[in-house]
Formats: structure tokens, sequence, C-alpha cells
């Protein structure tokens, strides 16, 4: 049996575990369970109303049930979740963007507070299951809101399924699209398809696509290097989600550029290390600064335009 049927076996044969997991990924939990130790406004609540820490309870079981130890989960990874979602927003913020379309939304919470401001638009992003299951969480903390929409969107689908012609979007306003923890667990074919669905929406609206999720082998050795403990956990995460560490990522940056040139785009990166003075989650769980300098530093999230 794999982890994978562990962990499903585990985590879904209670009763009460339906609501909380049947319609999440694990990555979605575990990434909301990290968020929670940070000032993110609505991680917290989120992370209550899914019950992510009875979930990496739960985890932690099945992982020592199937690999015979616990799972050893490094901190330092809720410093880079806290990171790329704050360089995101700080992207955005530089783009003066008001449309947003976000893919693969999960449980991030970055649809609730922009919305705040009546007149920008986002759009939650994410398969129907999860989808309509993030719509319900949204509606529990804040009820409906006009500029807030919710869209069943497979991001790898062609013919695409990006709203290309709907009311709520502005023609004569750009649209920003963003992800987070998406792209990393797709195979090259898939960023693909992905990059041509992005780029198909912004020669309708113009915009930019800022992602984090442009990550590489380089980075990855990097991360091992001065977390061990980290490619212990990414092993198991690939096993939970049955993607491959070596089929999913770029080899290093000038794969990147090369790949995103040849879906025509042009790629500007920003380190992570220019957020490390906004995170909050260091003192609460103790991490190591050094550590986390380290691995920011050799983190980015990017801006992608079309080219002219």
């Amino acid at each position: 049996m794999s982890l994978r049927e562990t962990l499903t076996l585990t985590l879904f044969t209670d009763n009460c575990s339906m609501n909380s997991f049947e319609k999440i990924s694990p990555t979605a939990l575990m990434v909301a369970y990290a968020r929670q130790f940070t000032d993110i406004p609505y991680s917290k609540e989120l992370s209550q109303l899914v019950n992510a820490e009875s979930f990496v309870e739960k985890l932690d079981a099945a992982v020592e049930q199937f690999q015979g130890h616990k799972l050893d989960r490094p901190v330092e990874t809720a410093a880079l979740f806290e990171a790329r979602y704050k360089g995101i927003n700080q992207l955005i913020a530089e783009f003066s963007s008001s449309q947003i379309l976000e893919l693969a939304s999960g449980l991030l919470p970055r649809g609730m507070n922009f919305s705040q401001n009546s007149e920008n638009i986002f759009i939650e992003s994410d398969l129907s299951a999860m989808i309509a299951q993030k719509q319900q969480l949204v509606k529990q903390l804040i009820g409906n809101r006009s500029n807030l929409h919710f869209e069943n969107i497979d991001a790898t689908s062609q013919p695409t399924q990006f709203p290309l012609n709907v009311d709520y979007l502005n023609f004569q306003k750009p649209v920003t699209v963003v992800c987070e923890g998406l792209l990393m667990y797709l195979t090259l074919e898939e960023k693909r398809m992905v990059f041509s669905n992005v780029r198909e929406l912004l020669q309708v609206y113009g915009g930019v696509w800022i992602t984090h999720d442009l990550t590489t082998k380089e980075n990855l050795n990097h991360r091992w290097t001065v977390s061990p403990s980290w490619h212990k956990f990414e092993e198991t995460v690939n096993q939970m989600t049955e993607t491959s560490l070596t089929d999913t990522h770029f080899e290093n940056f000038e794969h990147v550029q090369e790949f995103a040139t040849k879906q025509g785009f042009k790629v500007n990166k920003y380190s992570l290390l220019d957020v490390f003075e906004q995170l909050t989650c260091l003192q609460p769980l103790e991490i190591n600064v050094d550590i986390t300098k380290s691995i920011l530093a050799d983190s980015s999230v990017f801006a992608l335009t079309l080219q002219n």
C-alpha cells in the first residue's frame, strides 16, 4: 500500500473527516496549518475551519504507520510560505492591480483580503470540489461580496477555462494572474498548457502573471543543503501527491527563461529576501534566522509579461 493510500484510509475513514478533509488536498491543509502562525489576515480562521491541526496530527500518524517515524516538518517551510504570500502581494501592489485571477486558490486568504476594497475584482479558481468548499468557507467568514467570484477552473485544461468573456471583468483594465503552490506539481507539458492559457488571457486584457512557482532543481538542492530535514519532507509530500521531484522542476533559472521565452513571456525575478522584515512566524516557531535568510536569498517571486 502506498503512502497516498495509507493517508486516504487514515484520514477519511472517520465520520467527522468528510467536511474538513475530503475535498481539500493534503498540501493545501499543510500550508494552511503553517500560515496560522503568521499575521496574514484570515489565516488562523481558515486553519481552524478546516481543522488543519487535526489533519497534521493524522498525517503524522499515517506517515509513522507507513514509514516507521513521524513526519519531520522543517519549520523553515512556514517562513517560505509566509514570504511567498507577502512577496506576491508586494508585486501586486507594485503593478497597481485591481483585477486578479488566482489559480488553484485552495485555502489562500488573498481573495478575502483583496476584495475588502470594493473597487477591486478578485476571482478565486480551483478544481470543482475544492472551489465549492472554499466558497462555503469564505461565506462563513465574510458572507457574500459582489466583487469576489468563484470559478471552477482547471488551469491546464485546453481549450481554456479561463474567464475570457465575463461581465464582471473590465476590458479596459489589465488582469493580474496569480498562482502560489501550483506549477511545482505539474510536468513541463502541463506547465506549457498553463502558460498557453495565461498568455491567451493576457492577450485579451493585458496585465501580468505573478508567481513563486518557477522553482528549480538548483533551488531545491540549496534548501536541502541548509535544511536537510526539508529533503525528507518534500519526498513525503511527493509520495502523498504522487508527483516527481525530477519531472516537475526546471533545471535552473536559465531553463526557466528559455521555457518562458518559447511561450511568449518575459521574466523578471525578485528575491524573497526583500520581505524578510515582514515575517512574523520566526519567533513563535523559533525558526533559525540565518537558515531562513539563506533560503529566502535563493528564492524568488516572478513577474511574467507578454513579449512585445
